[in-house]
C-alpha cells in the first residue's frame, strides 16, 4: 500500500483493471479521479463512491493530482498524460500502481490466457468464507460481492496478472497460479515459444519462499516450467497431479467432480454452478492454493458451491418464454469451443451471436474462427470491436462469414449490431439457447434480448416465439435424462 495518502488520477478510469485499482485505493482514503471516454454503469458507481469521473480526455482533467496512472490502451500523446508530463506528476502504470498494493501483502497473482477471472474470484470468496479478509481486484464484477473487487484488511491480496502487454512481469508475487498458455495476445508475444518464455520469467519472479501453482495438462505451461527452482503444486485432471480432479459429471448448468490432494481423496462431490470442465479447472486451481493455505476443506466445498459467479460469464440473462439468454466473454476459439461443449448436454438449438475482438487477434487467429462454432445450430456474426486498434485490410467480420459458408456452413450469417435482436425476434423457439459472446460491446445485445423477452407478453412476440409460453425448467433441476448425457471422466 501506498504510506501516504495522494491525490491519484487514471486515464481510461472505466476499464474494469483499472477501476478495479481506484476502488481499492479510494477505500484505502486517497483522493481518486478519472476519466473516460463514455459514461457506464461502472463509471456510475464509482462517483457513488465518492470518485471523481470525467467523461472525455482533457488536460485540466488532471489538477493537482500527484500520481498519474494509466494503462498500454492509452496513447503515448494522450492529452491527459502530456498535461501530467507537464506537471511533473509522477506516472505509472497501471501493473506498477497494483504492484505498490500488492507490496507489503501477502500477494496471490492468477494469469493465463483462460480462466483468470473465474480463478481469481474462487481463491478470493474461498479466503473470505475462511475469514482471512483478503483484498481482491477481479477482472469483472463477482456476484458474490457486488464489486470487481474484494476490500479486506487482512495479510492477503488476490488478482489476476495481466499477460496480454507483459505487465505482469512487473510483479514479485508470493504466490503465483498459472492456468494455461495458448495462442492469445500474438501482437505482444510474436509467437507462442516466446509466450512459454515469458512464462517462465513471470514465473521466476515469483519470491523465493513463495510457490507456484500450475496447470499440468497444459503442455505448454509443462515446458515453461520445467527446471523452475521454485515450490511448485500441480493440478489437473490427467496423470497424477498434487491435486486431481475425477469423476466429472456435467448436469444440466452444472458440473459435480470429486478432486484428492496429493494422493488422498477428499470426501464428497463438489458442485460448481457453472457448465463445463474448463471450470473443474478453474476451481482446482483455487482449491490448490487453499488447501496449500491450511484453509478446511469444507469451507472449500461451500464456498466453491455458492460461487454466484462474475457478469459476463456464462451470465445467464433471462429464461423467459421458453428461451435462455446466456452472456459470455468468450472471443478466443479455445474459449469459445469451452462454451459451446458445455451447453451440448442440454441437448437445446443453440442460436450463437459473435462479435469478434481486436483486428490482430481475428487475423492471427482466422483459421481457428472458421472451425470453433461446429457446435452452433446457428450463428449470427457482427462487426468486429476495435479496442483500441485501427483497421487491418482484408480482416472483416464479412470474410470471416463468407469462408464459414464456403467451406459448408449453411446457417451462418452476418448482421449490424443494432439489427441483431429483430433478427433473433425471427427465429428464436421455445427451449433455444441464445448464447452472447465477446468481450466488446455485444453485452449491449444481451441487454436487449433480456429486455425483450422478459417485457414481451405472448401477444406481442412474433410468430416464432408465440409458442413459448411456459418459462424454461432450470436447468439445474432437470432430471440427467433430460438434461442431456453427463460427462463423466473417470481416474
Amino acid at each position: 500500500m501506498l504510506r501516504s495518502k495522494k491525490k491519484i488520477h487514471f486515464i481510461g478510469l472505466g476499464g474494469i483493471g483499472m477501476s478495479g485499482i481506484a476502488r481499492i485505493l479510494n477505500l484505502d482514503g486517497h483522493e481518486i479521479s478519472g476519466s473516460d471516454a463514455k459514461e457506464s454503469r461502472l463509471i456510475n458507481e464509482m462517483r457513488k463512491e465518492g470518485i471523481k469521473c470525467f467523461i472525455g480526455h482533457r488536460g485540466e482533467n488532471v489538477g493537482n493530482s500527484d500520481i498519474v496512472v494509466y494503462s498500454s490502451a492509452i496513447d503515448n500523446e494522450n492529452s491527459e498524460l502530456r498535461a501530467a508530463r507537464a506537471k511533473h506528476s509522477q506516472i505509472m502504470h497501471r501493473a506498477d500502481m497494483l504492484s505498490k498494493l500488492l507490496s507489503g501483502k501477502n500477494s496471490i497473482a492468477v494469469t493465463g490466457s483462460h480462466g483468470k477471472t473465474t480463478t481469481s474470484a474462487l481463491i478470493a470468496l474461498i479466503f473470505k468464507e475462511a475469514g482471512m479478509k483478503p483484498a481482491a481486484t477481479i477482472g469483472g464484477e463477482v456476484l458474490n460481492f457486488g464489486s470487481n473487487i474484494l476490500y479486506g484488511r487482512g495479510d492477503y491480496f488476490i488478482t489476476e496478472a495481466d499477460e496480454s502487454d507483459g505487465s505482469f512481469l512487473r510483479f514479485n508475487p508470493d504466490r503465483a497460479v498459472l492456468l494455461n498458455i495458448d495462442r492469445e495476445h500474438l501482437d505482444y508475444f510474436n509467437d507462442i515459444d516466446n509466450a512459454v518464455k515469458i512464462y517462465r520469467r513471470f514465473a521466476d519472479n515469483v519470491k523465493a519462499r513463495g510457490a507456484v501453482y500450475y496447470n499440468s495438462d497444459d503442455e505448454y505451461l509443462k515446458k515453461a516450467l520445467g527446471n523452475c527452482r521454485k515450490k511448485m503444486m500441480t493440478f489437473g485432471i490427467k496423470g497424477e497431479p498434487d491435486v486431481k480432479g475425477f469423476e466429472i459429471r456435467q448436469l444440466g448448468l452444472t458440473v459435480s467432480f470429486r478432486c484428492s490432494v496429493k494422493g488422498v481423496e477428499l470426501p464428497d462431490f463438489i458442485t460448481f454452478p457453472k457448465p463445463g470442465c474448463h471450470n473443474v479447472t478453474n476451481a482446482l486451481a483455487a482449491i490448490a492454493v487453499a488447501r496449500d493455505t491450511g484453509i478446511d476443506f469444507k469451507i472449500i466445498k461451500h464456498s466453491i458451491e455458492n460461487y454466484k459467479g462474475t457478469k459476463r460469464r456464462f451470465e445467464i440473462k433471462s429464461t423467459t418464454n421458453g428461451i435462455m439468454v446466456v452472456e459470455d466473454y468468450a472471443h478466443h476459439p479455445t474459449e469459445i469451443e469451452a462454451v459451446l461443449r458445455s451447453c451440448e448436454p442440454l441437448k437445446r438449438n443453440l442460436i450463437v451471436i459473435f462479435q469478434p475482438h481486436r483486428y490482430t487477434r481475428t487475423k492471427e487467429l482466422f483459421q481457428d474462427f472458421l472451425k470453433c462454432f461446429d457446435a452452433a445450430n446457428y450463428l449470427i456474426l457482427t462487426d468486429i470491436y476495435a479496442a483500441n486498434e485501427k483497421a487491418i485490410d482484408g480482416v472483416t467480420t464479412e470474410r470471416l462469414c463468407s469462408e464459414m459458408k464456403r467451406a459448408g456452413s449453411k446457417n451462418v450469417e452476418y448482421i449490424k449490431k443494432g439489427a441483431i435482436t429483430e433478427r433473433v425476434k425471427d427465429i428464436a423457439m421455445k427451449g433455444d439457447i441464445i448464447l452472447v459472446l465477446g468481450a466488446g460491446d455485444v453485452n449491449e445485445v444481451a441487454a436487449e434480448l433480456e429486455t425483450m423477452f422478459n417485457g414481451a407478453r405472448t401477444a406481442c412476440l412474433p410468430p416464432a416465439c408465440k409458442a413459448a409460453t411456459s418459462a424454461i425448467a432450470e436447468c439445474e433441476s432437470l432430471p440427467a435424462e433430460q438434461a442431456g448425457n453427463s460427462e463423466k471422466v473417470d481416474r
